[in-house]
């Protein structure tokens, strides 16, 4: 990992944090989240100009609506005028400010891609993203592509949950049939009132899953269910039967520690129903029928890699807030409240310095932000879904970038990211 290199190579810059909607899953709607409204200033966003000839991906959303910045077109324009000819430029939307005239306005100012926000194919009637609002974006992006002379990309984003995942097929069938390039599907970031129970990403590693299924096989022809394990370990009178299940699970514990496997045997037990099996069905359905009628579609793992990384750090990606602010990744971008094995984390910002102060150059090649993607780089995360002690105190309480129990200050062991379960544009 080269942490030398001059200058990020891919941009997320957040127009604002203001949005036309109230979706209930937005971590802005969520209990500890102290997100400002506001925009960036356009003399703020001219201080990146001089950065951009080395910016491959420019990303113009975060938390809002980019289509409520009242100078998204002069700053598509000014961005395409200085960077690379092969660098693209793209932001999400939930698409309802989105028009004929405001489509043609954006193509003509620049724009290489716009990703819409759509979950299902059932208009959504508690504030969130809407079929009939999508629809119409398609429509009219559709239309504004064949008036430009280069290549433009029309997305669709869903957020996959166990409410949302048996409609994959048929939103890949509805997007392929409209002319949509491709679609991005990410498991859902526990916000607020999310517990295991909405999530359908599995943050166990595929070791772990093995173990514990092996073990539960085992439970299982012995009569045995591992689900009792916390009942039978509290319970002071125990049974014959009781001593066979808690010899089975510490015999797997055993084994766990033997392969450095590390198990939270609650959230294995939460996982361990056949609702992955058909999840896998599901997408297996909407590849073939991705492939088939020529649409990119992009999946996320449906549990944790063994091996934990960045994608922000090989991307070379940086962010930047709405008052200029230079922050390294999605998950440290915002100070707000998130849920991990079921309960509430505070999450603190992580700001590397500030574009009117200090060029861009100047801020991604200070000591405390090369030193923290040397961190980051390195992958060596704890980890934290899977941690029997988790969540601790150090991880509910801490805000001080303290050491975590690895030794490291770079707050990784907990993001969803990392676990491979949360994918960008």
């Amino acid at each position: 990992m080269d942490m030398r290199s001059i200058c990020p190579e891919k941009l997320y810059v957040e127009l604002t944090t203001r949005c036309n909607l109230h979706c209930p899953m937005c971590v802005k709607q969520a209990d500890g989240s102290d997100i400002a409204e506001g925009d960036l200033p356009l003399d703020t966003f001219k201080r990146l100009l001089p950065s951009l000839g080395h910016i491959r991906s420019l990303i113009l959303n975060g938390i809002g609506e980019p289509l409520l910045h009242p100078d998204l077109e002069e700053i598509i324009s000014l961005a395409r005028s200085r960077m690379p000819g092969l660098g693209t430029i793209g932001f999400q939307s939930n698409g309802f400010l989105l028009d004929k005239q405001r489509a043609a306005s954006l193509l003509q100012a620049g724009l290489d891609t716009l990703c819409l926000s759509l979950d299902s194919l059932e208009d959504a009637g508690s504030g969130g993203h809407a079929l009939t609002a999508v629809s119409h974006a398609v429509e009219a992006l559709i239309q504004a592509r064949r008036n430009v002379d280069r290549r433009f990309r029309i997305g669709i984003e869903m957020v996959l949950s166990q409410e949302t995942i048996s409609g994959l097929p048929d939103l890949v069938l509805w997007a392929a049939g409209r002319e949509v390039d491709y679609l991005i599907a990410t498991h859902l970031f526990p916000y607020g009132k999310a517990t295991g129970k909405d999530i359908l990403f599995n943050p166990n590693s595929a070791d772990a899953v093995d173990i514990f299924l092996k073990y539960n096989k085992a439970a299982a022809g012995a009569g045995l269910h591992l689900d009792d394990y916390l009942a039978t370990y509290l319970k002071f009178h125990k049974t014959e039967a009781d001593r066979q299940l808690l010899e089975i699970v510490e015999r797997m514990q055993r084994e766990a520690r033997e392969k450095d496997i590390h198990l939270h045997l609650p959230s294995l037990i939460e996982h361990k129903s056949g609702a992955r099996d058909a999840a896998e069905m599901v997408c297996s359905q909407a590849r073939s029928i991705a492939r088939q009628l020529g649409i990119e579609l992009f999946l996320p793992p449906l549990q944790a890699s063994v091996e934990r990384s960045c994608p922000f750090i090989t991307e070379k990606a940086a962010f930047v807030s709405i008052n200029g602010d230079i922050m390294p990744c999605h998950f440290l971008w915002h100070s707000y409240s998130c849920r991990v094995l079921d309960e509430d984390i505070q999450v603190q910002e992580r700001v590397f310095g500030n574009i009117r102060e200090q060029s861009l150059e100047e801020i991604w090649q200070s000591a405390d932000y090369r030193q923290f993607r040397q961190q980051a780089g390195s992958c060596n995360y704890a980890p934290c879904w899977s941690c029997s002690l988790g969540p601790c105190a150090t991880l509910i309480n801490d805000s001080l970038y303290a050491n975590d129990c690895y030794g490291s200050n770079v707050p990784c062991g907990h993001c969803l990211w990392s676990l491979g379960g949360i994918r960008c544009l």
